[in-house]
């Protein structure tokens, strides 16, 4: 017959005090932190586009933050939703700049608007 009983001691496992925890579990927290710099870069890149779509300022630092949260999720273990942050919130940059100069139709320039006739020229 086995025994239902533990016989593994609480240290071997988990780490006690004073012992390395398992390389497995510092992998885990990296994989989460970049998970979650990810999605955070997602919604920056979402909110740059929506931004931009509904008029408000071509705000490019959005852009770009979100994607330095792609790149730092890239880099801690999240490979592919890290590529796909960056490239999202490059589109955004794009999408930003663009709908700015006016280059998107239905959305209006939001730069300086400068007068038709140069005063000077008279």
């Amino acid at each position: 017959m086995t025994e239902n009983r533990d016989t593994r001691k609480p240290s071997e496992d988990l780490g006690g005090p004073g012992q390395e925890r398992g390389a497995g579990r510092e992998q885990q927290v990296m994989l989460l932190g970049g998970r979650i710099s990810c999605v955070l870069g997602i919604l920056l890149g979402v909110g740059g586009i929506v931004a931009a779509l509904f008029g408000g300022t071509a705000n490019v630092s959005i852009g770009a933050v979100g994607a330095a949260l792609g790149i730092l999720g890239y880099f801690l273990g999240s490979r592919r939703l890290g590529t796909v942050t960056v490239l999202l919130c490059v589109a955004a940059l794009f999408f930003g700049l663009a709908a700015s100069q006016g280059l998107i139709p239905g959305i209006d320039a939001s730069d300086r608007g400068l007068p038709a006739i140069e005063p000077a020229v008279e």
